[in-house]
């Protein structure tokens, strides 16, 4: 069997709240195993591409599946369905599937006590039917869902990483890579296809690629604008990685896109709950420059007596 890996994050942009950063992996026959390989026609019995159809699983960019105004259940609607595990609260959400969360999230206070049920907008009959689909059709396809794992970096944790890096790109670089690592070491021997989202208009990778595997010397196959493509290891055990131009055409990326997305939403619904019972009446924020500069300018008066930091609250660029 050989294995897929796809890599996308969400958050990069903001101020305030985490950077997430998902990845799912999938196992895949050898002989459907190619760099080209589309996994959309392959399960077409359980996904689509479109928000029209809603007797199967819209897997695509995070961005146009959610809107603030139309809630997280489209997220929901791709996201619950493949878990392996019922999860049903943020807390088991967040200590399932996000990497080291109790020590990254301990200096964020909005994180410590906060919980709510999940999914939010998804109807419970609407979530079965969808986890009934994939238990049905996925284990008769050629390809399988083996899991997601999310890096979600709250400011605390992105500032402190920040400092050992000289960009922020470079930063999301190793943390997707960090993460890509991870997995790899711990799917059984076989062929790997890493995918990942190009990173901040980032065209080389071999470096960073060869730090964090330094088993075999990294081969340099193209970078381009549009693709850096890279290839490590002895047959059978051969890991290709690539970084695309708007990856999230490759599936396991875009449902990568999605669990990050997801998680960043929840995790920003924490930090605007927390802030409300502080400042009663404060308006909530998505965390992006503009409305983060003004939520900052409404908190800021309070920030000493709450014994906030900047360091905690605020991303550094």
């Amino acid at each position: 069997m050989a294995y897929l890996i796809g890599i996308d994050e969400a958050g990069y942009g903001p101020f305030l709240g985490p950077l997430c950063i998902g990845a799912t992996y999938w196992e895949i026959a050898d002989e459907l195993f190619h760099e080209d390989v589309d996994l959309y026609p392959i399960l077409e019995p359980v996904v689509t591409t479109t928000l029209k159809d809603k007797s199967r699983i819209m897997v695509g960019d995070s961005k146009l599946a959610y809107k603030p105004k139309s809630g997280l259940g489209n997220l929901e609607r791709a996201v619950h369905p493949f878990l392996k595990t019922p999860l049903h609260t943020f807390r088991l959400w967040m200590e399932s599937l996000a990497v080291n969360w109790a020590e990254w999230s301990a200096h964020s206070p909005w994180f410590q006590e906060f919980d709510r049920n999940i999914p939010c907008d998804l109807p419970s009959d609407k979530s079965d039917e969808l986890k009934q689909l994939v238990a049905d059709q996925l284990p008769n396809l050629p390809v399988q869902y083996l899991g997601v794992q999310v890096w979600c970096l709250p400011a605390h944790r992105f500032n402190l990483l920040l400092d050992s890096f000289p960009t922020k790109g470079a930063l999301l670089s190793h943390c997707s890579l960090s993460l890509a690592q991870q997995i790899t070491d711990a799917l059984p021997t076989g062929n790997v296809l890493i995918h990942c989202d190009k990173h901040g208009g980032r065209n080389q990778y071999s470096h960073i690629l060869q730090q964090l595997f330094p088993e075999y010397l990294v081969e340099i196959h193209e970078e381009s604008r549009e693709i850096s493509r890279y290839a490590w290891g002895p047959t059978g055990q051969r890991v290709t990685c690539r970084f695309v131009a708007k990856g999230e055409s490759f599936l396991p990326a875009a449902l990568a896109s999605m669990y990050a997305k997801y998680t960043r939403e929840l995790s920003m619904d924490a930090f605007n709950q927390w802030w409300g019972q502080q400042i009663p009446g404060i308006k909530p924020t998505a965390g992006y420059p503009q409305d983060a500069k003004r939520f900052l300018e409404e908190i800021h008066e309070s920030l000493d007596s709450l014994d906030i930091t900047m360091d905690t609250l605020w991303r550094k660029s």
